[in-house]
């Protein structure tokens, strides 16, 4: 399955999942000023947890280019010592 088919799958998946959770706060037994505090405090998570998420993600994406940039380096080096031990062979 390409990448695209996978995110809009994804994608249709999610807003499913939305329209049914709006639909079932709509018509659960609860009061409005119950149901309107239920929402906020969820979307507050919600939004808690993208952000900690994200910084997740930055952190590894962080520790992935310090792994690569000491990789290239290692790399670099031992290339220029293979140049000077043939240049002054």
């Amino acid at each position: 399955m390409s990448q695209n088919q996978w995110a809009d799958r994804f994608t249709i998946f999610a807003v499913g999942v939305g329209v049914g959770a709006l639909l079932a706060l709509l018509l659960a037994p609860s009061s409005g000023e119950e149901t309107r505090e239920y929402i906020a405090d969820t979307v507050k998570q919600g939004i808690d947890d993208a952000a900690a998420m994200g910084k997740r993600w930055t952190r590894r994406a962080k520790d992935t280019v310090d792994d690569v940039k000491s990789s290239v380096a290692g790399a670099v080096e031992a290339g220029g010592k293979a140049f000077r031990t043939a240049r002054d062979a």
